[in-house]
């Protein structure tokens, strides 16, 4: 997948753009995402539960690179 970085006027990254061959790739194998922009009470409350985990020290993480490779084997 050939991502391109959106960075604001300090560097920081703020979006990401996804070619839209890829984007259709997603949307074909996650039918539901472009249902809505909003997030669900169910989203809500996993993030909370996440979110909690993090400041208790219980949350393993990996790193962007790592989860874009996996996400681009499914496609």
């Amino acid at each position: 997948m050939n991502l391109q970085y959106l960075h604001d006027i300090s560097g920081n990254t703020t979006g990401v753009f996804i070619p839209i061959k890829a984007w259709n790739k997603l949307k074909e194998k996650y039918h539901d995402i472009e249902d809505s922009t909003d997030l669900h009470q169910w989203q809500k409350e996993i993030v909370d539960e996440r979110l909690e985990m993090i400041a208790k020290g219980n949350e393993k993480f990996q790193d962007f690179e790592t989860v874009i490779d996996e996400i681009e084997k499914d496609l």
